[in-house]
């Protein structure tokens, strides 16, 4: 009776073991696979840099002021997200490797390595949640908007007006709120003469139609920000629109990755105590 006890816990406990190390090797799997590509997109972010950063420096070119453009939260993100990628892969290597070789001091590198990462992405949750998008963002661009030159001729001037009209074409929209920001309190001198907004604006309708080489009529249009013709909407507030939007996504991926983390973590725990 007393043998048949401990084959039936010595075969209980293989059992346990043997689940949580096929656990632990398919999700660090998994985890390995994405943190590649993700370093592979810090790479591409640090090559080709994205075209509202472009404008950020730009318009502290053209401003002289650099305590409202704190540029550097941004450069610093694609830093942020190479080394958090590499870390990633480091970690879920750890979590492989230990698993499968059942070696008790690559468990423990990987338990400590993951609740170091647990409590920096806990940290960096808080500190991101409690940024302020409107202070960061939408202020610093309007004190800079007055600056804009659609005539411009100077090189600062010319690259300012350029970084505008790229960020406006490839997110379809029209100044910070909307596009009476280019039409309320500012005195720019449009070229051609009769516009009211710059060439940005008008690269495309609604509807798909590429107007790129006609754009005049929409450079005249008095329509506002519900325009159906016309991309009117603020950029500021088109970046705002897509945060919320996809808020309940990130925050829902977010707890999936944060509980995946969590239970990896007790399951090494558990599997280092049970190796010998």
């Amino acid at each position: 009776m007393v043998y048949r006890s401990s084959i039936g816990k010595c075969l209980g406990e293989d059992m346990r073991k043997f689940i949580l190390k096929r656990t632990l090797i398919i999700t660090n799997f998994f985890i390995f696979i994405l943190g590649i590509p993700v370093f592979g997109l810090g790479i591409w972010v640090l090559v080709d840099k994205p075209s509202f950063l472009t404008l950020f420096e730009e318009a502290q070119s053209v401003s002289g002021t650099t305590d409202s453009f704190n540029v550097e939260i941004y450069t610093s993100a694609a830093y942020i997200l190479l080394v958090v990628s590499f870390l990633v892969v480091l970690i879920s290597f750890f979590g492989c490797c230990g698993a499968i070789k059942e070696n008790k001091c690559m468990l423990g590198t990987y338990f400590t390595l993951i609740l170091a990462m647990f409590i920096v992405m806990v940290v960096g949750a808080v500190l991101g949640y409690s940024g302020d998008l409107e202070k960061t963002i939408k202020d610093p661009l309007k004190s800079a908007l007055s600056y804009y030159k659609d005539d411009a001729t100077e090189e600062t001037d010319v690259a300012y007006k350029t970084a505008w009209n790229k960020v406006q074409e490839e997110l379809k929209c029209c100044g910070i709120d909307d596009v009476n920001d280019w039409t309320s309190g500012n005195d720019f001198q449009w070229d051609p003469t009769g516009a009211n907004k710059p060439a940005g604006c008008c690269m495309v309708k609604r509807d798909g139609t590429d107007i790129s080489n006609n754009q005049l009529a929409c450079r005249k249009s008095t329509e506002g920000p519900t325009s159906e013709v016309y991309y009117f909407k603020g950029c500021y507030t088109m970046i705002k629109d897509k945060i919320e939007e996809n808020q309940n996504l990130v925050v829902g991926v977010a707890i999936g990755v944060v509980a995946v983390m969590f239970l990896n973590m007790m399951f090494s725990f558990a599997m280092c105590t049970m190796v010998k």
